[in-house]
């Protein structure tokens, strides 16, 4: 799982470096095409699974999960490319807290005291993060924040997806739509250069992280409990903090940290209770 984490803030560290020379529409077609055959070579050769198991991409729950992925997606990666980090991967991992309520709604979960007492600590802790009225919160805050929520949002229709239906070719689902709205974003962006040799090798590594990610997260969740693995899903917040550092001399200051301990304590509060089923 720590591993996993890794891989995926590497993979948004590339991205947010392309970022700064290539249109985002150009970064997901590109990237998009090199996962989506990865993952379609595993979905023709994993037991399960072949292209019989491809049916599962016209269910009408793996589409809605599908849409709800491609919206977190471009929000994410749109505010990426305009914030630290360590900042929008603690704003990311409050998406535990925000399923309470919605699941409270939603699905008609009961809420303990405790649970809500979380919930009010972790939106604090991203409070000290963006800090409303300063020059931290803008639009690309305000983007980070929906994306959050669009996790959520996409966690709770994932509940909606027959056991039975391949967690790959639910991947490939996600991706398929993603890349189509990547080809249209190219299309309406100011025409720029096509990427340099070592910007398509940054590309080639963005699909080898991203796709590693996927792969790795199946295996995680399928071999161990989630009680085993929910403490290391959150290093993907120091993750962003080494990473911003190593990458783009961002540290982030005092309240920024205090914020992301909060977050970082809160959801792991959360998690660890849930995953015990308490």
């Amino acid at each position: 799982m720590a591993l996993t984490m890794a891989l995926y803030t590497a993979n948004d560290a590339v991205v947010k470096m392309l970022g700064e020379s290539l249109p985002l529409g150009a970064i997901i077609s590109l990237r998009g095409v090199m996962i989506m055959a990865l993952i379609l070579a595993l979905v023709l050769i994993m037991p399960g699974h072949g292209l019989a198991s491809l049916r599962w991409l016209g269910n009408r729950a793996v589409l809605i999960r599908a849409a709800w992925d491609t919206a977190v997606t471009i929000l994410y990666l749109t505010a990426l490319l305009h914030m630290p980090i360590a900042n929008i991967l603690a704003i990311m991992n409050l998406s535990p807290l925000a399923i309470i309520p919605l699941a409270a709604w939603r699905l008609g979960e009961a809420v303990g005291p405790r649970r809500i007492l979380a919930v009010i600590a972790g939106f604090t802790g991203a409070l000290l993060v963006v800090r409303p009225g300063t020059e931290g919160f803008n639009i690309w805050a305000l983007l980070a924040f929906l994306a959050m929520l669009g996790v959520a949002g996409r966690d709770i229709s994932t509940r909606h997806i027959p056991p039975n239906a391949p967690a790959l070719v639910i991947a490939l689902g996600n991706i398929l739509m993603v890349q189509a709205l990547g080809l249209l974003l190219w299309a309406l962006a100011p025409a720029g250069g096509w990427p340099q040799p070592h910007q398509w090798l940054m590309l080639a590594g963005c699909a080898l992280f991203l796709g590693a990610a996927y792969v790795l997260i199946i295996v995680v969740v399928r071999i161990a409990p989630v009680s085993r693995t929910a403490v290391w899903r959150y290093s993907i917040i120091l993750w962003g903090v080494l990473a911003g550092w190593l990458a783009f001399g961002q540290i982030p200051d005092a309240c920024a940290l205090t914020g992301i301990a909060l977050i970082l304590a809160s959801s792991l509060y959360v998690s660890l209770h849930q995953a015990h089923g308490t």
